[in-house]
């Protein structure tokens, strides 16, 4: 399994208003479009082609996400992954983000991804910040 957690000099309600929001994809490296249909995010990847997320739970009140991979130009056989904000401070949340993918040798590619996606995260957030 993957983990990354990173603190966010962000209120906790700020970063949900990014990841918390499922057809929002400016933090999302490489992906040009979503599209929302009945619980399923298609995302377009221009040179890539197209990956299909099942969202599996989104819990507003316990900023909480877990989302499946059903879709993808690679031969996944699973892929789910969860994302948990906590409140650190009132000023301050962090993001607990874990995946699971089958087969392993697909888990260093999923950890570039994911790297690049918080690392963008990041950016969206502060600039969200100092506006």
């Amino acid at each position: 399994m993957l983990s990354f957690s990173h603190v966010f000099d962000a209120p906790l309600e700020q970063v949900w208003s990014v990841v918390g929001t499922v057809d929002r994809v400016d933090w999302v490296p490489g992906v040009a479009a979503c599209d929302l249909q009945a619980g399923v995010r298609t995302l377009n990847l221009p040179g890539a082609g197209e990956i299909q997320e099942r969202i599996i739970e989104r819990d507003e009140e316990n900023y909480f996400l877990r989302y499946q991979c059903i879709e993808s130009p690679i031969p996944l056989e699973f892929h789910e992954a969860r994302m948990q904000l906590t409140r650190e401070s009132p000023d301050q949340c962090r993001l607990t983000w874990e995946a699971e993918i089958q087969p392993a040798s697909f888990e260093s590619f999923l950890q570039e991804s994911m790297s690049g996606a918080l690392a963008q995260l990041i950016t969206v957030v502060e600039a969200e910040a100092s506006k």
